[in-house]
């Protein structure tokens, strides 16, 4: 059975986590990988006939440039689909997710406080977003990062 799995893919510091899990988790369960990066702007500034303003262009270039290079430092950039938007990342990436037929998401998150609690932002908003499971790919430590979160699950 042919699923799907977005990746969402915000800041630096998570995208690698997530995107690790992520390209994981598709080759062991044939899913097909989307990366979805969804950039926090405004797009209210959209010409009438529906062109976009420079500095929305130049966030979205921008997106979709770090995108590739992220992607090829995984090496899924020949695999993975890619879609960038500008505008409210999580209503985005429920939209994103929904238009793609996602069965799961995939989010990164930080560790925080003395406890390593995980935060997730964009998690805690796509529940209200979408009815698609997420996942939340917890920070990795050390070589052999993608099977560690994994193997913590049970093989």
């Amino acid at each position: 059975m042919q699923g799907t799995l977005v990746c969402a893919v915000t800041g630096p510091e998570e995208s690698g986590d997530a995107l690790a899990l992520s390209a994981e988790l598709s080759d062991r369960l044939g899913l097909r990988l989307v990366l979805a990066h969804a950039v926090n702007g405004i797009d209210a500034f959209a010409g009438d006939d529906g062109s976009e303003s420079v500095t929305m262009r130049q966030t979205r270039q921008g997106a979709e440039r770090q995108l590739a290079k992220l992607a090829d430092q995984h090496g899924i950039a020949d695999r993975a689909e890619k879609r960038v938007a500008v505008g409210e990342p999580a209503a985005l990436v429920g939209q994103i997710a929904a238009e793609e037929g996602a069965d799961v998401i995939v989010v990164g998150a930080r560790s925080r406080g003395w406890r390593k609690r995980l935060e997730s932002r964009l998690a805690d908003e796509l529940e209200l977003e979408t009815p698609v499971p997420v996942v939340i790919a917890a920070p990795r430590r050390g070589k052999g990062r993608g099977e560690a979160a994994l193997d913590r699950g049970g093989r």
